[in-house]
């Protein structure tokens, strides 16, 4: 029986070829070729942290409500929103110039939009914020960060504001939020003064739809 496997390594007269299998767990070693080849269809996400409100580096200004401007990146900002690349592909005034007007939007309320957009993480949850901050991604048709602000502002829900929740829910078409504060009102019926202004308003939706 041994002599037949130390046969099965001589490949000619003259030489011996030993063949042997080595095998080695992939447990903790991440560093292996193999290990590094299994990841290759995952991609990368992206974090612009590092150039976010990076004055040397920014080749665009965004001026906001009483003039303040924050330094920008063309092509973060039109990786990011589909408004800001037909802004920065076509012949447009903000293509030519080196600013982009938000004037309607607060100094504070662009900050976070851009932290959104270099880090993907929000910081200030202030309801007011929070409320200009979807309204201006709606506006630049920035879906995931619409979605952060409903849930923001859905976790503020209470009997005070559940009327102004409903109406910026059907203005903005905020579904989420809209789902979440007819629930509250469902479960608060009682407890809400704006009860008659709520109910006219549901039922105003009620018949536009009908109609």
């Amino acid at each position: 029986m041994f002599r037949k496997e130390i046969e099965k390594m001589y490949s000619c007269k003259d030489c011996v070829h030993v063949r042997c299998k080595i095998s080695v767990p992939l447990e903790g070693q991440k560093n292996l070729l193999s290990y590094e080849f299994a990841k290759t269809n995952e991609v990368p996400k992206l974090n612009f942290e590092w150039i976010f409100l990076d004055e040397s580096l920014s080749d665009v200004k965004l001026r906001t409500a009483g003039g303040k401007e924050i330094p920008a990146h063309r092509v973060v900002l039109a990786a990011a929103s589909p408004v800001f690349k037909a802004m920065f592909s076509h012949d447009m005034l903000e293509n030519k110039s080196q600013s982009v007007d938000m004037i309607d939007v607060s100094f504070e309320t662009v900050v976070e939009f851009l932290r959104y957009i270099y880090t993907g993480r929000i910081k200030n949850n202030e309801i007011t914020l929070s409320i200009e901050l979807l309204t201006t991604s709606e506006k630049y048709q920035l879906e995931l960060l619409k979605n952060a602000c409903e849930k923001i502002l859905s976790s503020t829900l209470s009997t005070e504001n559940s009327l102004e929740m409903l109406k910026i829910s059907d203005t903005y078409s905020a579904n989420h939020l809209k789902k979440e504060t007819v629930d509250f009102i469902k479960s608060h019926i009682n407890g809400l003064s704006d009860v008659h202004e709520i109910t006219n308003m549901i039922l105003g939706k009620a018949r536009s739809v009908s109609k």
